[in-house]
């Protein structure tokens, strides 16, 4: 008996040893994710704005030419974190202050399946994953520790005030404290990666709430762009201001000597909105449409010694993909725990591999009709509104015609036809994103202004309880 145990205890001891391997070789991973900012609002694709740091990791990683995410900020945040796009998990449009809901509690995060394998997990900035009820915010859907803005929509950047209540958090409990977010965000990054564990790898989720309105920056930064008129100044005042974020997020990356086992990526959430000063370069509409300037974002990869420098990937890699790319990277197995919309590209990412992109769907609901942008070969099928606001079906060439100038749904009319009965068929849950718009929308501090809320902040929402009420506001729309 004695032998008996003597061998399951060294089974066990190789079995662990084996695991804490596993684990010591697994990547570090770190995630920057930008607010609002369009594919023609970084350097290497000719921007005017000066965006040297996140240039460098494109230069010295991987550009990844046809990178696709969700048209607005809580879907694409839902597919990364999922693997699944926004007709499978629900969340269609945005987490509004007044919605009560987050991303469904049956739905399995990324950082829960690293979580698994031993990662320690970390989500620095914005979250909007549901704001107002516990069990949505990120510490109970797998991180292990949470700094930033809950809701993160139109907060004013100096204050973290939004509607009149402060929306900034560590780990459950609102804090007051000076400074530029971008800067917060910033120097918590750098805090953590300082302050690792070296025994594990680490899952860094870093989002900017730049340059997402309201339009507010340094004024050193300001000055950088005299030159420049209009939104666009302060616009990219805080594009730059995010850059040399990312930059010195990376620089502590090198300080510590882990650059070489750290996988760095970057993205932006959506397109960019051109009232707000964004540029979506070449491309055709801009954030909540599914056309191109909406879905089709910068996005670089950086892995000094795995990922092949200066080298751009033209194949299509959709926001989905992410969480089965970087289990595969990092050669963790994984039993999704629903059935995923995103495939690993990381074989073509980093050995060349022939790829063709599976079909993918991307959805967003606006002014209460659901939009689709329906990929299958070189074929991008768009449902959205037309110039006269009505909805409309419409085909494009997407590799001849990037700009989605030519709807040729009339020339091939078969074709139209075959894609719109594939989207028709696919199964679809109802959006968890539903409410009414508050009368005051376009206020101060409210989501689709320019403008920060500079009241006196009267209270704590989001952070610390259930659902609060909103002074002096009335979110039951007029009738």
């Amino acid at each position: 008996m004695g032998e008996v145990k003597l061998s399951l205890l060294r089974a066990l001891a190789v079995t662990v040893a084996l695991w804490t391997a596993q684990v010591a070789a697994a990547p570090n991973i770190v995630i920057f994710i930008s607010d609002d900012m369009g594919w023609g609002d970084v350097g290497y694709h000719g921007s005017d704005i000066n965006t040297p740091q996140i240039d460098r990791l494109a230069a010295e990683g991987v550009i990844l030419e046809r990178f696709y995410v969700q048209s607005v900020c809580s879907p694409t945040r839902a597919s990364l974190m999922t693997g699944r796009t926004s007709i499978q998990h629900g969340v269609a449009n945005p987490f509004n202050p007044w919605y009560e809901n987050g991303l469904p509690l049956d739905e399995k995060l990324l950082p829960e399946y690293l979580r698994e394998h031993g990662y320690a997990t970390h989500a620095v900035g914005k979250w909007h994953l549901g704001p107002n009820e516990l069990q949505y915010h990120p510490k109970n859907r797998g991180f292990d520790t949470y700094y930033g803005s809950l809701h993160g929509y139109a907060a004013n950047h100096e204050t973290r005030t939004a509607f009149g209540r402060v929306d900034w958090q560590r780990d459950g409990e609102t804090v007051i404290e000076d400074g530029y977010d971008t800067h917060l965000i910033r120097d918590e990054a750098i805090r953590l990666i300082e302050n690792r564990d070296a025994d594990r790898p680490f899952f860094l989720y870093v989002t900017f709430t730049a340059p997402h309105t309201p339009l507010q920056a340094p004024e050193v930064a300001i000055a950088e762009y005299a030159h420049v008129e209009g939104n666009r100044r302060v616009y990219a005042a805080m594009v730059s201001e995010m850059d040399r974020a990312v930059g010195q997020v990376v620089d502590a990356i090198d300080r510590e000597g882990i650059a070489n086992d750290t996988f760095v990526m970057f993205f932006t959430d959506n397109g960019g909105v051109l009232q707000a000063g964004a540029s979506n370069g070449p491309f055709r509409g801009g954030k909540a449409t599914p056309f191109e300037g909406g879905v089709r974002v910068p996005a670089v990869a950086y892995w000094p010694g795995v990922l092949v420098s200066g080298t751009r990937f033209n194949n299509r890699v959709m926001v989905m993909d992410l969480l089965p790319t970087l289990m595969d990277m990092a050669e963790l197995p994984f039993e999704p725990a629903k059935p995923l919309a995103g495939h690993s590209v990381w074989p073509a990412l980093a050995e060349g591999m022939p790829m063709r992109p599976e079909p993918a769907v991307l959805s967003n609901l606006q002014a209460g009709v659901m939009m689709h942008a329906y990929f299958r070969d070189e074929w991008k099928f768009v449902r959205a509104h037309n110039a006269s606001g009505e909805i409309q079906d419409f085909l494009f060439d997407i590799y001849s015609d990037p700009s989605e100038e030519h709807d040729v749904s009339a020339d091939f009319p078969e074709v139209a036809a075959r894609l719109a009965a594939e989207l028709d068929a696919m199964p679809k849950v109802e959006p968890v994103t539903a409410g009414q718009r508050p009368p005051d929308f376009q206020a101060p501090g409210a989501p689709a202004s320019i403008e920060p809320d500079t009241r006196p902040p009267t209270g704590t929402p989001f952070a610390e309880s259930g659902p609060v009420p909103y002074p002096e506001r009335n979110y039951v729309a007029p009738e």
